[in-house]
């Protein structure tokens, strides 16, 4: 299709990301709003007005528009361009590929986050000139994209690759929040980083080291996030460091797990958690794959393009139209 410009959309728990980019993937302008979510339509409605907002600050035309690529967590249907129940947005179906077509006359291709993210790599990041790489999000929640021997992975449905829901733990003393026990996001993603800790801190008969963690009291654990963790860790806290480093352990299982399935050369790493403690998350993971994959390990990165990376993977799916 002709056309010289296209739209990245890249839809967050929270915020709704859009980019107008050129063809050669240059972002020309991008706006970054809070979600809104009171009705099925008004996800896309926010967006055709953000496209619009976009063109007119620019002053380009809107019938230069080549495509639009949007990007979002599943669950997922991209043949009918909707989401299903998605874990991010408090609505049964989200139709995204029908308005926007229809109100900017073009293709509008909908693809996973983490799929949008791994393509993003390929094109624009880390993984140039890789022809198997995954790409695994540790923020909120946990998830992943897949490209092996060059094809990115979907899914009959567009929801491959959503490694957040391996099982880690066959005791299954979390839950997730889709609802099934011992998946890898019910206790190494932001939003259950705290449960994790909780969990650790009830289990303790005794503790003789001098921590922090175990004079909160029942208010503050039930305000305590994440990143409180990693802030006590980074300062010296000893059961802080150990919790990190049993979460380090547990994501070794995950990355171990997705070694195994898609025997990546390269996997890239982003999302808040990782992105705010790269060292603290990353080295425990290097030190101890080793003991859970048969595979070569890959090498294990933070992205480079940081939070913009589902957007840009928004815009290349975009480009391919």
């Amino acid at each position: 299709m002709n056309g010289e410009y296209v739209i990245g959309v890249d839809i967050g728990a929270t915020w709704l990301r859009v980019g107008l980019s050129d063809v050669s993937g240059n972002i020309l302008r991008k706006e970054k709003r809070e979600i809104r979510t009171n009705h099925s339509y008004e996800v896309s409605e926010q967006i055709i007005e953000i496209v619009d907002y976009l063109f007119e600050e620019t002053g380009l035309e809107i019938a230069d528009l080549r495509g639009i690529g949007v990007a979002s967590a599943g669950p997922m249907n991209v043949n009918k361009g909707e989401l299903v129940n998605p874990t991010n947005i408090p609505l049964e179906v989200v139709p995204l590929s029908e308005p926007l077509g229809q109100r900017f006359g073009v293709d509008v291709e909908l693809i996973n986050d983490g799929a949008s993210a791994v393509l993003a790599e390929q094109k624009f990041g880390e993984g140039q000139g890789y022809d198997n790489l995954v790409y695994i999000t540790i923020s909120t929640g946990i998830g992943g994209g897949a490209i092996v021997d060059g094809n990115l992975l979907y899914g009959k449905n567009g929801n491959a690759a959503e490694v957040g829901h391996f099982t880690i733990d066959q005791a299954g003393e979390l839950t997730c929040g889709c609802g099934r026990p011992g998946h890898w996001e019910a206790y190494c993603s932001g939003s259950n980083i705290p449960g994790f800790v909780r969990m650790h801190l009830v289990a303790l008969t005794a503790y003789e080291g001098d921590s922090q963690l175990v004079k909160l009291n029942g208010e503050e654990l039930e305000e305590f996030e994440a990143k409180d963790l990693f802030d006590l860790a980074r300062a010296g806290d000893e059961l802080a460091e150990e919790l990190v480093d049993e979460l380090g352990r547990l994501n070794a299982i995950g990355f171990a797990a997705v070694t195994e399935a898609y025997d990546p050369a390269l996997i890239t790493v982003g999302g808040a958690v990782a992105l705010h403690n790269p060292g603290m998350v990353l080295d425990p993971i290097r030190a101890k794959i080793h003991h859970y994959t048969q595979n070569e390990i890959p090498l294990i990165k933070i992205t480079q393009l940081e939070e913009e990376v589902v957007l840009y993977g928004a815009i290349a799916r975009a480009l391919a139209i």
